[in-house]
């Protein structure tokens, strides 16, 4: 572990406000909650700021510059919500800036339509926020994810059917720098880090406000949860393409495969419209017809939507997941690749009943708003149609982790085969989601950038050295010479 100065400690201790804390192990605020626990690692320091200025002392601290000459530089790790399992927001050593404790505020202009959100906040609390008022933000699908990490990775939500990514609902953000400068970006203000923010991730420097567009939301909406037994899969597959060719972008779904309490295998059909109940009934009735071993459908208030997965993936015990790409085919999913999926989920549990409770998930979230932005108008470059499909793994044995990462690694070996025989090659071979990605994932290096962020990796790494040019942010994706 890294050494801290005492007197640069003492120093930077003075330097920050009322509110602000710095916390060595032991202290009270040392201790970062983080959902996945193999993404927790021993930091020499964590910095929990209440204000802007407080982020800059902190990132000047961490470089070791004037007042803090004394003390050595630190590996630096940014926590918002501390969702990811890649550890992104950990450091081993270093000095973590937690801005969830003390700036996590939400504030709401419902005239203009506007969300000011701290850097620190969740979903949970946007949500809040905003509700009242009638409007509601793109958000994540898990009420404590936190608002960063989603953001500046794209963000999928229910309501991006709808109104588009979070990337694409962000008006402006301010962003502390390595260089401990305050910035604003958006449309007219540094315009290039503004592009970045979009979609390129926390490798820029510190977000302490996103500024999101809002949208008018009606109180409640129609869910629908249907498990289904998987000898119905094929003809599950046959009416949800029927489905897919005609929905509205007010209908979105999940495909879930987990074990149910009885240890049987399901495929849970997680259906959301976001209108009137009857309507949602209607569209949703081909489903029902199939005959699932459980139907749960309800007229759903708005504020539960972002719920409805939060007991299933709570804080604590390991988690690790990955994701890919299935790109939109004009027939709709195969039924080969939808059923493999299946079989390769079904064969980890079974042989690894110390992971009985991961799953695998398919996001048919209606594409058509968010894939009509160009792939260069944002960094988030992924805009042709796609579906996003994860393998979500979760043990509680910290003996089970080696096998874990093997396990997810040939799953999506596995997938990508699959989906490459059956569709053909995924999205110009980017492979998945960047929040999506595991530890390995994130320190893959400069090839895999390159296929990741394609024709936009030459503007990013142009903003990085700009705005970092000495890497200081590079945990979201870690270690590379330019990113």
């Amino acid at each position: 572990m890294s050494k801290i100065d005492s007197t640069s400690l003492a120093t930077l201790r003075n330097s920050l406000s009322h509110s602000a804390t710095v916390n060595l192990p032991g202290d009270r605020e040392y201790s970062v909650k983080r959902w996945a626990r193999n993404a927790e690692k021993p930091a020499a320091l964590v910095g929990c700021p209440a204000t802007n200025e407080d982020v800059v002392q902190l990132v000047t601290f961490v470089q070791g510059k004037a007042p803090y000459e004394s003390q050595q530089k630190l590996h630096l790790a940014v926590k918002g919500g501390g969702h990811t399992p890649s550890g992104a927001s950990s450091s081993d050593g270093g000095l973590v800036i937690d801005l969830q404790p003390h700036m996590n505020n939400v504030r709401v202009d419902p005239e203009a339509k506007l969300a000011y959100v701290q850097g620190g906040a969740l979903w949970g609390d946007v949500d809040k926020a905003t509700f009242p008022y009638g409007l509601a933000s793109v958000s994540g699908v898990v009420s404590h994810t936190g608002v960063g990490g989603l953001t500046l990775g794209g963000g999928f939500g229910w309501l991006c059917g709808q109104h588009g990514l979070v990337a694409d609902n962000l008006i402006q953000a301010t962003i502390v720098t390595s260089t401990g400068d305050i910035l604003t970006a958006n449309d007219s203000e540094n315009k290039e880090l503004y592009w970045a923010l979009r979609g390129g991730g926390g490798n820029f420097g510190v977000v302490t406000e996103f500024v999101l567009k809002l949208h008018e939301q009606r109180a409640d909406l129609y869910s629908s949860a249907l498990i289904f037994p998987p000898p119905l899969i094929e003809r599950l597959v046959l009416e949800l393409n029927a489905w897919l060719k005609e929905r509205s972008p007010l209908e979105n779904a999940h495909i879930i495969f987990a074990l149910g309490p009885n240890g049987q295998p399901g495929v849970i059909m997680q259906l959301i419209y976001n209108g009137d109940s009857d309507e949602g009934a209607a569209k949703f009735e081909r489903f029902v017809k199939l005959g699932p071993v459980v139907n749960r459908s309800e007229t759903l208030p708005y504020m539960r939507l972002n719920t409805l997965q939060d007991a299933n993936t709570d804080h604590g015990d390991f988690r690790i997941l990955q994701g890919n790409y299935i790109p939109v085919a004009p027939e709709g999913l195969p039924i080969q690749l939808v059923t493999h999926a299946f079989n390769a989920w079904l064969k980890f549990v079974t042989e690894n009943p110390a992971a009985s409770t991961s799953i695998s998930l398919i996001e048919l979230y209606h594409h058509v708003k968010w894939s009509s932005v160009p792939s260069d108008a944002t960094a988030y470059v992924q805009r042709n149609p796609t579906y996003n499909m994860e393998y979500l793994l979760h043990w509680k044995d910290p003996s089970f982790t080696e096998r874990a990462y093997q396990a997810l690694r040939a799953l999506d070996q596995e997938f990508v085969k699959s989906r490459d025989e059956s569709i053909g090659r995924g999205v110009t071979g980017q492979g998945g989601y960047t929040n999506y990605l595991d530890e390995e994932s994130r320190t893959a290096g400069v090839a895999w950038l390159q296929r990741r962020f394609g024709s936009n990796y030459a503007r990013l790494i142009e903003v990085k050295q700009k705005f970092d040019p000495t890497a200081l942010f590079g945990r979201w994706f870690v270690e590379t010479k330019d990113f």
